[in-house]
């Protein structure tokens, strides 16, 4: 009895082992997880931001310039055009047509640590395109002598300050305005602004239309752009003609009867020099 006793019991535990093989053998079996291994990330070098203009203060200073729309009618302007002496009151096309956006009436001048600010205001918009289509410049004399020697030039400005579409000419050469600084000279072969200056992070120039006046472009340069300046001498351009930097002074290439006048005389009506303004 005690044999059979055993094998009973015998019995009755291979079925449960059964189950329990059968129920590993259905198991999936187990994956390793794959842990991933820190490898080092090259570092990339961030590149320093160039410097930004801020909001012009108030302007310190106001240049006023002649307003040709009063004689716009009669294809004419009236005063403040002297070709001898670099002086150009020429918003008008070959044809005589009055050009609104190249007619400049003020230049604001404003600055803060970082930058100086010029605004300059048109007698309004391109009629066609209701754009500023000209050139639009600020030049730099810092020896004050008469003779321009930084002339940053910009077009197409965009409604956010940018830098593209912005360039800084510069006269290594020392030969903007010939022999004579502003005073016409004749038979001038200099080359005027011949090289462009690159930027940086700190020497850097930036344009935007107006926030406040879509007729006004905003110039803004950096102080150190220009070399931190105790003094300067300035002054304005609107420029869509010849837009020739190479060509500075424009009188010592353009004598009276080769560009023509705006002013009724022996030289109307505009010639070679035409759609020009400058303060």
């Amino acid at each position: 009895m005690k044999g059979s006793k055993s094998t009973h019991i015998i019995r009755s535990v291979i079925p449960v082992l059964l189950v329990l093989m059968l129920l590993a053998a259905c198991s999936p079996a187990p994956t390793a997880t794959p842990v991933a291994v820190p490898t080092a990330i090259p570092e990339t070098p961030t590149a320093i931001p160039a410097m930004q203009p801020a909001v012009p203060g108030k302007p310190e200073r106001t240049l006023k310039d002649t307003n040709s729309s009063y004689s716009a009618a009669a294809k004419s302007a009236t005063t403040g055009d002297n070709i001898l002496d670099n002086l150009y009151e020429r918003p008008f096309s070959q044809d005589m047509t009055y050009q609104p956006d190249v007619d400049i009436l003020t230049v604001d001048i404003a600055s803060d640590p970082n930058f100086f600010y010029f605004t300059i205001t048109l007698d309004g918009a391109d009629p066609t395109s209701k754009t500023l289509t000209a050139t639009y410049g600020v030049e730099f004399d810092r020896s004050k002598t008469g003779r321009g020697d930084l002339l940053v030039w910009a077009h197409d400005a965009p409604k956010d300050w940018s830098y593209n579409n912005v360039t800084v000419y510069t006269d290594p050469d020392g030969d903007v305005g010939g022999p004579k600084p502003i005073a016409a000279d004749a038979n001038v072969k200099g080359d005027g602004y011949e090289s462009k200056q690159k930027f940086s992070i700190d020497q850097i120039a930036y344009a935007r239309i107006s926030p406040d006046n879509p007729a006004a472009i905003q110039i803004a340069v950096s102080r150190s752009l220009l070399g931190n300046p105790k003094e300067l001498l300035w002054g304005a351009w609107a420029d869509n003609g010849v837009k020739n930097p190479a060509l500075f002074d424009y009188d010592d290439h353009f004598g009276p009867g080769k560009a023509g006048s705006p002013i009724k005389n022996s030289d109307y009506p505009l010639k070679a020099l035409y759609s020009l303004d400058n303060t």
